[in-house]
């Protein structure tokens, strides 16, 4: 008899097991990204181009993507900036996003499972090529 409950409650704990691990990973919000900025490239309107830190050229090392609420904002405690983009559409999986911060006008693309993170920033005397990994936050 200890034997059948022991067998009848190993086979529930592995038909549950994969059930609650799967709810887990789905109850994430996916139109909140946590994005990391891994590389940021300034080139110059001589065509000069350096490698620099996200702090470097005034970015945080993360941002979050409100995918609904349209905005990206600094993932700090007290998040003091935010920028809102006028476009966001999907195309072959892709989401495009695209606005306007200050003087700058910036333009962003994720990867198709909104892993990967492309983005230029360009003023009137440079530009920036920004990478970053992200992930639901």
């Amino acid at each position: 008899m200890k034997k059948r409950m022991t067998s009848l409650l190993l086979t529930i704990l592995l038909v549950a097991l994969p059930v609650v691990f799967c709810q887990a990973a789905t109850g994430s919000d996916e139109s909140r990204l946590l994005c990391a900025l891994t590389e940021v490239v300034e080139c110059g309107a001589l065509g000069e181009c350096i490698e620099l830190a996200a702090e470097d050229v005034g970015l945080p090392d993360f941002l979050i993507i409100d995918l609904k609420a349209k905005k990206i904002l600094e993932a700090t405690s007290v998040s003091l900036r935010e920028s809102s983009f006028n476009v966001n559409t999907t195309q072959e999986g892709m989401t495009i996003l695209s606005g306007v911060d200050g003087l700058r006008g910036w333009s962003a693309v994720l990867s198709a499972k909104n892993t990967r993170l492309s983005a230029s920033v360009s003023d009137e005397s440079a530009g920036f090529v920004v990478f970053g990994a992200c992930r639901p936050e």
